[in-house]
């Protein structure tokens, strides 16, 4: 079903897609995880596949492509990409499943703000519904990460369920239909004002062990690793032989790279920093 066509008519025609555009077709083939289109508007010698996987035929959860689409069924898709060496198409018919969906999605843009409401929020993320967006549709989501510059164990310690939030659009993606929206994208990275201040000795709070450091919150949304070998002269084993986690100890900023957004840390000839030896 997906061998090469060898006219050079066929090729010339694969190379008039792009991806992102509408094309039309007739279903001639499934089978156990994707279904062939024969596309419209090539004239032959030959024919044109379409490869849409299982995934790609409706966003509705299905066992079998037969489940979506039938042989002789025509179908509206989007072209994903072009398989040049299989002289094929790869299309998404759930990217053009809903018309007004599809309207809304490509009514946005990368880097744009838009606001919604939260409608849930998991430990994996939150959905959004986004103002303007097709009724009974939620077309909103943030990753956990891109909700806040401060460190967080779930969502739900930055928004609840029905509050307002605004985000830069960072991805709009209309074979799933939706859009990773990122509050954080809105925020100043907190670490900027430290950019220059390597040598500032200041107080943070230990905020997690790890084998080989501690690290250190020396700000709202900016933590530091303060390795092993920055404790002190002597070796140390593990940071528990020195700090434990919500001490307030005294570190020095040693580099910042705002690049990785890396901070390194030193408790080492620092006074106030270790546990104490008990009475």
């Amino acid at each position: 079903m997906t061998e090469p066509q060898s006219s050079e008519a066929s090729k010339n025609f694969l190379n008039t897609l792009q991806a992102g555009e509408v094309r039309t077709g007739c279903v001639i083939g499934i089978e156990e995880r994707e279904a062939f289109v024969e596309l419209d508007g090539f004239s032959g010698p030959g024919r044109v596949l379409g490869r849409i996987p299982r995934g790609d035929l409706t966003r509705r959860a299905i066992g079998h492509p037969s489940e979506a689409v039938s042989l002789g069924q025509r179908l509206t898709f989007e072209v994903i990409a072009v398989d040049g060496p299989q002289e094929c198409v790869l299309a998404s018919a759930s990217a053009c499943e809903d018309p007004s969906l599809r309207a809304f999605l490509l009514g946005l843009r990368r880097g744009a703000t838009h606001e919604g409401r939260v409608q849930s929020v998991h430990n994996f993320g939150v959905f959004v519904n986004l103002d303007g967006e097709p009724d009974d549709q939620c077309t909103g989501f943030i990753r956990g990460p891109e909700l806040s510059w401060r460190r967080i164990d779930h969502p739900a310690e930055a928004v609840t369920a029905g509050q307002r939030v605004i985000g830069e659009i960072i991805d709009i993606d209309t074979r799933r239909g939706q859009v990773q929206l990122s509050p954080k994208a809105l925020q100043e990275d907190p670490l900027i004002p430290f950019a220059d201040q390597a040598g500032l000795v200041t107080a943070g709070q230990v905020t997690k062990l790890i084998p080989f450091g501690a690290f250190v919150r020396i700000a709202e949304g900016v933590e530091g690793l303060v390795h092993n070998t920055e404790f002190r002269d002597e070796p140390v084993e593990h940071p528990d032989q020195i700090v434990s986690e919500g001490d307030e100890i005294t570190v020095r900023i040693v580099e910042v790279d705002l690049v990785r957004r890396r901070l390194t840390l030193s408790a080492r000839n620092l006074p106030q920093n270790g546990k104490r030896s008990p009475l």
